[in-house]
C-alpha cells in the first residue's frame, strides 16, 4: 500500500478497532500502543520514499489533479509526519499512566487516534479545501479530548477553545470559497500557478488576510492567541502535551504553505504584516510568561512567543529564514511536548503545578 495512505489509515483503523471493543478499555491501550508503533514505522517508510524519489503524490480514486483529492509528501511534510508519529507514540505511552479509567472508558484513545489522523492529513494534503476537512477532523477530536472528564476548569477552557476555533473555521471556509471563485481551483500546486496570472491582485491580498486570520487563530499569533493560555493547562497532562506539541504547529505549517506557494504577489504588504505580527507575538508571549507561576500556563505563554520566532522566518522570506522556520518547527514540537510531560512528572512527585511551591524539589527527589 502507498505509504501516504498507510499513514492515514493506521490511526483511523486503530480508532475503529477501539470502537469495536468499547467495553474493554484495556484493549484500547494495547491497540493504541501497537498502532502508534506501526504509524511510526509507516512514517519512516514515507520519509525514506520521499528522500529517495523526491516529492511523491497519490490521487485518491484515480481522479486526476486538480479535480480529485490529492495527497502529496515533500521532505518537509514527510518529516512533520515522522515527528507526529514520535510524539504520538510518546504521549500514548505516557497516557497509560496519566489518563484515568473513566476517560479511557469514554473513548480517550479513539479520539487521540482520530486527532493524529487529522494532523497527518493536514500535513499531507495537496488541496486547500481538504486541508480544511482535515483541520475539522483534528479540531472535533481535540474538542472531545479537551472536555473529556467534564471538570469545571476543563469546561471553561474548552468553551474558549471551541468558540475561537469555530470562528477560525468560518474564516477558513469563507477564504476557500473566495479563492475558488477567483482561480477555479483549490489544488495547492495549481493555485501556485494560477494566482500569478490573476488580474485582481488586490482581491487576492484580501483573501490572504482571511487565511491569515484563520491560520493565525489556530497558530496563536498576536492578537489572536488569548484562547491558548486559557485552555492548554486545563486537561490532563498527556492531552495538553500533544496539543502544545502539534496543534498550533499545524497552523504554522498552513501559514508557511499558503504564504510561500499562493500569496507571494504582494510580499511587501503581506510579509511585512507578518513581520510586525511576529515581533508582537514574541514580545507578548514572553511578557505573559513572566507573570505566570503555574507550570503549564507558563509553558503555554512560551508557545506563543516561540510561534512568533517561526512566523518571523516566514516573514523574512529568504531561503535561510524559511529553513530556520522549518527546523525550529520540528525542534519545538519535540521540546515543548517534552516540557509538558515533565510538568506532569513534577506534579506527580510534588502534588502541585505551582512553581512557588516547588522550591527544594531537587534535594527532596534527587
Amino acid at each position: 500500500m502507498d505509504p501516504l495512505v498507510t499513514c492515514l489509515l493506521i490511526p483511523f483503523a486503530a480508532a475503529i478497532a477501539c470502537l469495536f471493543c468499547w467495553l474493554a478499555p484495556a484493549l484500547h491501550r494495547a491497540i493504541a500502543v501497537v498502532a502508534m508503533i506501526a504509524y511510526l514505522a509507516a512514517s519512516i517508510r514515507l520519509f525514506l520514499a520521499v528522500d529517495a524519489a523526491g516529492v511523491i503524490a497519490v490521487e485518491i480514486g484515480n481522479w486526476p489533479a486538480p479535480f480529485g483529492i490529492t495527497l502529496v509528501a515533500d521532505l518537509t511534510s514527510a518529516i512533520m509526519v515522522v515527528v507526529t508519529a514520535i510524539i504520538g507514540l510518546a504521549v500514548t505511552i505516557y497516557s497509560l499512566s496519566d489518563i484515568d479509567p473513566t476517560r479511557e472508558k469514554f473513548g480517550y484513545y479513539i479520539f487521540l487516534n482520530l486527532m493524529l489522523m487529522g494532523v497527518t492529513g493536514a500535513f499531507l494534503t495537496g488541496d486547500i479545501f481538504n486541508m480544511f476537512v482535515w483541520f475539522e477532523v483534528m479540531l472535533i477530536s481535540s474538542f472531545v479530548l479537551m472536555t473529556l472528564g467534564g471538570e469545571r476548569p476543563q469546561m471553561e477552557g474548552a468553551i474558549k477553545y471551541v468558540v475561537l476555533n469555530l470562528i477560525s473555521s468560518a474564516f477558513f471556509l469563507s477564504a476557500c470559497g473566495i479563492l475558488y471563485a477567483q482561480t477555479g481551483t483549490l489544488n495547492l500546486a495549481d493555485l501556485a500557478i494560477r494566482t500569478r496570472e490573476l488580474m485582481q491582485p488586490e482581491l487576492l491580498t484580501t483573501t490572504a488576510m482571511l487565511f491569515l486570520v484563520a491560520f493565525g487563530l489556530k497558530a496563536g499569533i498576536f492578537p489572536l492567541f488569548f484562547w491558548l493560555p486559557a485552555s492548554y493547562h486545563t486537561p490532563p497532562v498527556a492531552v495538553s502535551a500533544i496539543f502544545a506539541g502539534l496543534l498550533t504547529k499545524v497552523g504554522v505549517y498552513a501559514l508557511v504553505r499558503v504564504f510561500t506557494l499562493i500569496f507571494v504577489g504582494d510580499t511587501p504588504f503581506t510579509h511585512g504584516l507578518l513581520l510586525v505580527l511576529a515581533g508582537l507575538t514574541m514580545v507578548s508571549g514572553v511578557l505573559g510568561a513572566m507573570a505566570q507561576f503555574d507550570f503549564r500556563r507558563l509553558l503555554s505563554f512560551h508557545i506563543i512567543s516561540q510561534i512568533g520566532y517561526m512566523i518571523l522566518g516566514l516573514a523574512l522570506f529568504t531561503q535561510w529564514a524559511l529553513a530556520g522556520t522549518v527546523f525550529y518547527l520540528f525542534h519545538h514540537i519535540i521540546v515543548k511536548t517534552n516540557l509538558f510531560l515533565i510538568s506532569g512528572i513534577t506534579r506527580r512527585y510534588s502534588g502541585t503545578f505551582d512553581l512557588k511551591k516547588l522550591g527544594g524539589f531537587y534535594p527532596a527527589t534527587p
